[in-house]
């Protein structure tokens, strides 16, 4: 009997001992946390590793740092951008491209839960933002560009394994010997307080919402849609004791100040946000679109939010259209022997058909048939009447059967970033190699004399065995020409 009653406690014992390693097991791999300036962000998707890759939510995280992101379902299209860079990615493809230069990426995006999600480590390249993989706590630390090093004495950035501090590397793959693993524990080092947040009122007079601190902070501003709001993070400020209005968050979720007589603000809310490191938010309610002008004047302590009325849309925009060459002149002449000047007739002329249906673009063709214009009678046509952007499209040729590729070109400073637009959403839909968009070494008359934005499209080499055969086809033809009315639309603000 006895030797029975010891067995059954070593079973019992093993059954408690697996129990616990199981648990143990468990938590050992807890939910990654997504962390910005000190601040835990709560994806509805959270980080995680796919083969030592480091995979974050790309919406939550680019938006917080106050880009706007699209997705295009048809395309499996993801577009990230804040008015000075712009970043193409698409589901599944290694190849993104950052203000039309291409980049590859370890992973390309993915979708889970109907979320896109990138590299951790292809999010710093890309937009210079710095970060940090905790391996001991599985969490990813941000900081953006203007968020002062926290290691610093303003901060608090994740440091060198030798001071106990966070793993300062941006990937677990390129941990110690490359394992993924990292041995020095890791802890959460919270931002330090710089500045003590004293006031916040609305001044008619000014149309502005002011903030009154002393110390030094650094906010982070950007603007939310539906509803449509302004939000200001403050990651290094806190509410002084005396703060007003005054509110006591033990109480209450936020403070609350209506606002009467201005047309677009409501009010204003704020807040503390975050949950295991929180900072002060202020949220400006808006009931219509509006612009906003932030300045920040540490020697004053004022951070002021100007109004500032949207400008009004026009409602009418002029798009000149141009196939290059015609009649007599028929450009470069392809392997097959067919003419450069019936290439470029056909993507227009279907770029044509795609942008008819717009209410807001008037499109002019300097061709619809096989004439020639003189390259005078284009650019004056397009000065003549005015118009807001000029296209012409062309096919490549050079000497060497070895060149391929597709092209984008400008000559005016005016003109680079709807080069860099259109280029990004130009060279993807040829499937040619992607030589990239540039400023022509040679000054072209219609993107010199012209007087608004002009640029001029090469969709690959005629005289090329690759490039050619392919040219020539309904599909390539068909998906240029809508890359080309997409970019228009989106450079006229119409999409």
């Amino acid at each position: 009997m006895k030797k029975w009653l010891s067995l059954l406690f070593v079973v019992a014992g093993m059954l408690v001992l697996s129990s616990g390693m199981a648990h143990a097991a468990k938590a050992e791999t807890p939910t990654p946390k997504l962390i910005l300036d000190g601040m835990e962000l709560e994806p509805q998707v959270p980080p995680f590793l796919l083969n030592s890759t480091v995979m974050v939510p790309v919406r939550i995280a680019t938006e917080n740092l106050g880009y706007k992101v699209d997705y295009d379902n048809s395309k499996k299209q993801v577009t990230v951008s804040n008015g000075k860079k712009k970043l193409v990615m698409t589901v599944d493809k290694p190849t993104a491209y950052l203000d039309g230069t291409p980049m590859q990426m370890t992973k390309p995006p993915l979708i889970k839960s109907n979320f896109t999600l990138i590299p951790l480590r292809f999010l710093g390249e890309s937009l210079g933002v710095q970060v940090f993989w905790d391996n001991q706590i599985k969490s990813v630390f941000m900081y953006s560009p203007s968020t002062p090093d926290p290691g610093s004495e303003s901060g608090g950035k994740p440091t060198d394994p030798s001071d106990g501090g966070l793993i300062g590397v941006v990937d677990p793959s390129e941990g110690s010997g490359g394992s993924g693993e990292e041995t020095s524990p890791g802890t959460v080092v919270p931002p330090a307080v710089t500045g003590n947040l004293n006031e916040i009122y609305y001044d008619p007079g000014t149309e502005s919402v002011v903030l009154k601190y002393d110390g030094l902070i650094v906010p982070r501003d950007f603007k939310l849609d539906n509803p449509k709001r302004i939000v200001i993070d403050v990651p290094n400020g806190r509410y002084a004791p005396e703060f007003v209005p005054a509110v006591d968050f033990s109480l209450t979720n936020e403070g609350y100040i209506p606002v009467e007589g201005h047309e677009a603000l409501r009010s204003i809310r704020y807040s503390m946000f975050g949950t295991d490191t929180k900072a002060p938010r202020f949220v400006l309610d808006l009931n219509q679109a509006w612009d906003y002008e932030l300045s920040n004047d540490p020697g004053a302590g004022t951070l002021t939010i100007a109004l500032k009325r949207p400008p009004e849309d026009k409602s009418l925009y002029t798009v000149v259209l141009d196939a290059g060459h015609g009649g007599t002149d028929p450009g470069a002449i392809s392997i097959s022997k067919k003419a450069e000047k019936d290439f470029n007739l056909a993507v227009v002329l279907k770029v044509k058909a795609i942008l008819e249906g717009e209410e807001r673009i008037k499109l002019i063709l300097t061709r619809e048939d096989d004439t020639y214009p003189t390259l005078t009678d284009r650019y004056t046509l397009a000065n003549s009447v005015q118009a807001d952007i000029f296209v012409s499209v062309h096919a490549n040729s050079h000497t060497s059967p070895n060149t391929n590729g597709t092209e984008t070109y400008y000559t005016r400073e005016d003109s680079k970033a709807f080069a860099q637009l259109m280029h990004s959403l130009f060279a993807p839909a040829t499937g040619l190699k992607d030589n990239g968009f540039r400023k022509h070494s040679v000054n072209l008359a219609v993107t010199t004399k012209t007087t608004m934005p002009a640029i001029l499209l090469e969709a690959g080499y005629l005289s090329s065995s690759i490039d050619e055969p392919k040219l020539w086809t309904e599909e390539l033809q068909n998906r240029v020409a809508q890359a080309i009315a997409t970019g228009i639309k989106m450079q006229l603000n119409l999409q």
